[in-house]
């Protein structure tokens, strides 16, 4: 089975062990959030009961089933949350999940290779694809991406919107 990052323990909030999580997917994925599975290092995947969350600023706050207090959730500070792939909500056609972008190839719709995709980062009004040289940024916006090709592992962009 094949899991999937959806957010990191950035600290502790409050005295009742609630979490504070950045969120790498999209926020319905955690509306309705009943279990999570952070990963042993050199281990497995272990899941966790959802007692709660609630959206607070740019972050979520989650609260673990048998974690009520700030020294118990001090353990999970840094932790990355997973969601087993199958799971995550169907997308549209035209939508993807950050993580479906990583990795993929970048070119021109003049033929020019632009680099890999290392990262995504959410830049509230549009999605950033950082590339691997990590200087080469595009904004994931219809404007520029003319095309994703799932199975190629291909985006094409408008050569002239993008800063080279």
């Amino acid at each position: 089975m094949d899991y999937v990052v959806i957010g990191r323990v950035i600290d502790t909030f409050g005295v009742r062990g609630e979490l504070k999580v950045i969120p790498f997917a999209p926020e319905e994925i955690f509306e309705d959030l009943k279990k999570v599975y952070l990963k042993r290092v050199g281990g497995g995947y272990v899941p966790f009961k959802v007692e709660g969350v609630r959206r607070h600023k740019s972050f979520f706050l989650l609260k673990l089933k048998g974690y009520d207090s700030l020294s118990e959730a001090e353990q999970f500070k840094g932790a990355h949350l997973f969601l087993p792939e199958k799971e995550l909500p169907e997308r549209g056609e035209e939508e993807f999940y950050a993580y479906e972008l990583v990795g993929m190839e970048v070119w021109t719709d003049k033929g020019r290779r632009l680099g890999k995709i290392k990262r995504v980062e959410d830049f509230g009004v549009y999605d950033m694809l950082i590339l691997e040289d990590e200087k080469t940024m595009i904004p994931f916006v219809g404007d520029i991406v003319l095309s994703v090709d799932r199975e190629k592992k291909k985006i094409e962009v408008r050569e002239e919107m993008v800063p080279l």
